[in-house]
């Protein structure tokens, strides 16, 4: 006998699965870090898709945008926001940020660059941005900056005391400091005997952009030509970035000591019979430095 077996229903007999993409997506800045001279004009970043995993009939959308650091936007560097899309297509985007030529002499700055995401929709806890941050080095390449003396020649009396001279920041600014170096030069004049030889450093930055420097002249009471010497500058420390110019000066000293030259006696009594008479000439006040030539003449 065969046992007839009661009805079975299968309802609902289809279901409906849905595969969730669990695959995470990082977009991040590749690399993270950037070095630009300030003479380039621009640095390029580049924003791109890691891991191998790809978007698939979406779109992804991030801000690219920067932020100041000890570079200022406006007066560093270009202030830029970029919405970047990524699709299928598009796994990597360059952004370009402008480099302002400031004129200024200053430290190496830098600024930073940040990832935001827009919009992913329905992928958006899929997303990650990793690393969301970058950094861009300016280097201060440009020689802006000119320093040198005021005049390339001085005058001074030899008892004025102090041959002053100026060495100025004459073109550019500077935002850090330099040093340079300033010395005397032997010429007709020497050291010591008619001035004090001088070797010092000078150090110029934003808030002294002009040193004066005083080296003492000594009045030796001789009458004598009037002389010279010269001072140089030298040396750049850190060095490469600052033209010198000019970066000689000369100084002449004038002579004011004076000398009374003139006969021993004022009158003289000879006889006719002598021959001659010895007229003796001297210096009667002062002291002679130098060669003096007098025509006699009776």
């Amino acid at each position: 006998l065969i046992e007839e077996l009661t009805p079975v229903m299968l309802s609902p007999n289809v279901t409906m699965v849905t595969i969730m993409d669990n695959n995470t997506l990082t977009i991040g800045f590749d690399p993270i870090q950037y070095a630009v001279n300030e003479s380039d004009g621009y640095v390029t970043l580049g924003v791109s898709i890691f891991g191998g995993a790809s978007i698939q009939g979406a779109s992804v959308e991030v801000m690219f945008s920067t932020k100041d650091g000890t570079a200022l936007a406006g007066q560093d560097y270009n202030q830029t926001s970029q919405l970047l899309t990524f699709n299928q297509d598009t796994t990597n985007i360059p952004v370009s940020v402008g480099i302002i030529n400031n004129g200024y002499y200053e430290d190496d700055i830098i600024f930073q660059a940040n990832l935001a995401l827009q919009s992913a929709t329905g992928y958006e806890r899929f997303v990650t941005l990793s690393p969301a941050m970058a950094t861009a080095t300016i280097i201060d390449d440009i020689n802006g900056v000119t320093i040198g003396y005021g005049q390339t020649g001085y005058s001074f009396f030899e008892n004025q005391r102090y041959a002053r001279v100026t060495v100025s920041v004459l073109q550019g600014q500077l935002k850090k400091s330099v040093m340079i170096q300033f010395r005397t030069i032997r010429g007709s004049a020497v050291g010591p005997g008619d001035y004090a030889e001088t070797d010092i450093i000078l150090v110029f930055n934003a808030s002294t952009p002009s040193i004066t420097v005083d080296i003492p002249l000594v009045d030796d009471e001789l009458a004598e030509d009037d002389e010279s010497f010269s001072a140089e500058l030298l040396a750049v420390t850190p060095s490469g970035l600052v033209t010198i110019a000019p970066a000689t000066t000369g100084i002449t000293i004038i002579d004011t000591n004076s000398v009374t030259i003139g006969f021993e006696q004022q009158s003289y009594q000879v006889s006719k019979h002598q021959g001659s008479i010895p007229l003796k000439i001297q210096v009667l006040e002062g002291t002679l430095g130098r060669t003096v030539l007098l025509h006699v003449k009776t």
